[in-house]
């Protein structure tokens, strides 16, 4: 019996039945997508289009009235590769935003349990800490209310970079990858989660600077990040090029002066769940009733938990991400590089990751504490009713704060409709709230809402013949140029777009310059010499195409690394008497030579 319930699959096992029971609303046919929810099933089902038309899958065409919308090029993209995954085996874009929603509670909920186990070797302790992660309001709030599918794949890579991270200062330098694959998923997740992660792993660092002295230690967390950021170059480095091309309206969306101020919270939203007079109808941002419960306990069980690893830069940090949720900091005279988060209440993600492993530690310490003079058995059986007591409340007390949502029915075809961009608000259904368009295609709104999807004559003139538009891809010819002719095309202005010119009676192919216009629309010049065919389509910059093959290279390259060294240390113990996967020898003196688990 105590075997059984101190392995680690039954843990596991009991993390599954939380997610469930967190995902019974998505068990009815209908689903509640929130804030951002449609975006995200759109982007989904246009990246798929993409795919199945044989087109590039950075730009969806369909989107922006058939402008072109670069989701793929700004929005990160594991979670996009998850539902189109899903989407592909399920035949249905809805079901497979459901399947990612579930995944992110288990794999959340397991790398929590890992992170916890491994600073603290409380199995007991890591369970309630992987169950309080999972059941958090906020965790609600992000999977029901606001469905943001980049903080929510966030909740899952968090704990394996604090993991990794603990253990490559903890001399484990052979376990470095934990850090690396870790920290690549987190910033291919969310870019806001990656930047409060960085402040935080700094703050980490200098906090363990001494550690650093080390050789070992510092240069494998020097080649780490090396290869974490030559492995994610395939993103950031068009993501890069795109915005120094042109002023996007994602500049002036993430740092209006007064929008970070005004989502600060007040104090007492942390502790209660609606504060008259001061909370959002819908919002809540408290950290939940066992989270403060755990918290309260903390002096009564100071002394043995300090004694864990990382407790007090847990518990400090905790309390620095309180501080920055609120309006006690000057959010206004922040720089751009941190008002970025746009709304301090993100900061709950790290609150609940940090304050859910104390509150773990504190619970297993005082529960220890109190059934000392207990029989093992009774210990055993104490434990699975507190167990059982703890998923039945954080269930139904984290469910209930979603208890009055809508589920309405969607399926691929609702999200194939025809798009509607509200002219108020500035916002679709398929290209969120226009924040990826070119500022000069919002300064000129009412021109981009009106303009029809041909090839429009900003000066001189050329007669335009046979043009046709499928699938993203432009195809017209041209005649009678005037000299200064310039014509804007039918796509809003990413970098990539390519022109190419076929003259008449010739099958040489020759690549026209393209600029942005003043419509933020590409445009490119005529020459008064030029009669024949025009082409248009997308393709991966140069500097795209180097970025993915650096990427591949660099992970292909480091798995093999890690492969060979696999086997160098499995090889290494078998040569000393060691059983592979086992930590100890009967042999006395081969006690030290088994420490590695293969």
């Amino acid at each position: 019996m105590k075997k059984i319930l101190s392995n680690n699959i039954m843990h596991y096992l009991i993390i599954v039945i939380v997610a469930l029971v967190m995902c019974i609303p998505l068990f009815q046919p209908g689903i509640h997508t929130g804030d951002d929810g449609d975006f995200h099933i759109s982007r989904t089902i246009g990246t798929i289009e993409q795919i199945l038309n044989g087109n590039s899958p950075f730009i969806v065409e369909r989107f922006s009235r058939d402008f072109g919308f670069a989701w793929n090029l700004f929005y990160p993209p594991i979670s996009t590769i998850i539902n189109v995954v899903f989407a592909f085996l399920t035949n249905n874009v809805v079901t497979a935003m459901k399947i990612f929603i579930f995944l992110t509670f288990v794999l959340s909920g397991i790398t929590m349990y890992q992170l916890v186990r491994t600073i603290s070797n409380n199995k007991f302790a890591s369970l309630i800490a992987s169950i309080l992660y999972m059941c958090a309001p906020y965790r609600m709030l992000n999977a029901y209310t606001r469905l943001a599918v980049g903080e929510l794949a966030g909740f899952i890579f968090t704990p394996i970079v604090l993991r990794g991270v603990y253990l490559l200062f903890d001399g484990k330098t052979e376990k470095s990858y934990i850090y690396v694959f870790g920290t690549i998923g987190l910033v291919l997740s969310h870019n806001i989660s990656t930047l409060v992660t960085f402040f935080i792993g700094l703050f980490y660092v200098f906090a363990n600077i001494r550690k650093l002295k080390d050789k070992k230690i510092f240069k494998s967390l020097i080649i780490s990040t090396l290869i974490i950021i030559l492995s994610v170059l395939f993103f950031y480095g068009p993501l890069v090029e795109q915005m120094s091309s042109t002023s996007f309206e994602l500049s002036r969306k993430m740092n209006p002066d007064s929008l970070v101020q005004n989502n600060a919270l007040n104090p007492l939203e942390l502790i209660f769940s609606h504060v008259n007079g001061i909370s959002e109808e819908g919002r809540f941002y408290n950290i939940g009733v066992l989270i403060l419960f755990g918290l309260i306990i903390t002096p009564f069980v100071y002394k043995k938990a300090k004694e864990v690893p990382t407790y007090k830069f847990m518990f400090i940090s905790g309390i620095v991400c309180c501080i920055f949720s609120t309006f006690i900091i000057p959010w206004y005279y922040m720089p751009n590089q941190l008002q970025m988060i746009q709304f301090p209440w993100r900061m709950l993600g790290f609150i609940i990751f940090f304050f859910s492993i104390i509150t773990g530690i504190n619970i297993s310490l005082l529960i220890n504490s109190l059934m000392e003079e207990w029989q093992e058995k009774s210990k055993i059986i104490g434990k699975v009713v507190i167990t059982i007591v703890l998923v039945a409340f954080s269930g139904f007390y984290a469910l209930n704060f979603i208890s009055d949502l809508d589920y309405p029915v969607k399926d691929n075809s609702y999200y194939q409709e025809p798009e509607i961009i509200d002219y108020t608000w500035q916002v679709s259904r398929y290209s969120s709230y226009l924040e990826y368009w070119p500022q000069k295609a919002i300064d000129n709104f009412d021109y981009t809402l009106n303009r029809n999807n041909n090839v429009a004559i900003t000066s001189g003139n050329v007669s335009i013949s046979n043009e046709n538009k499928i699938n993203g891809i432009l195809d017209f010819d041209i005649t009678d140029v005037q000299e200064n002719t310039i014509i804007e095309l039918p796509y809003l202005y990413y970098k990539g777009y390519v022109v190419t010119f076929t003259p008449a009676n010739s099958n040489e192919k020759i690549n026209l310059d393209v600029t942005e216009s003043n419509n933020g629309f590409i445009q490119v010049s005529l020459d008064s010499s030029m009669n024949g065919h025009i082409n248009v389509e997308y393709h991966a910059t140069t500097l795209h195409k180097i970025c993915i093959v650096i990427s591949s290279l660099t992970i292909v390259c480091y798995i093999i690394y890690l492969i060979i060294m696999h086997f160098k240390n499995r090889k290494k113990l078998l040569s000393n008497g060691c059983q592979p996967g086992r930590r100890f020898l009967t042999q006395k003196r081969n006690l030290n030579n088994c420490n590695i688990i293969l």
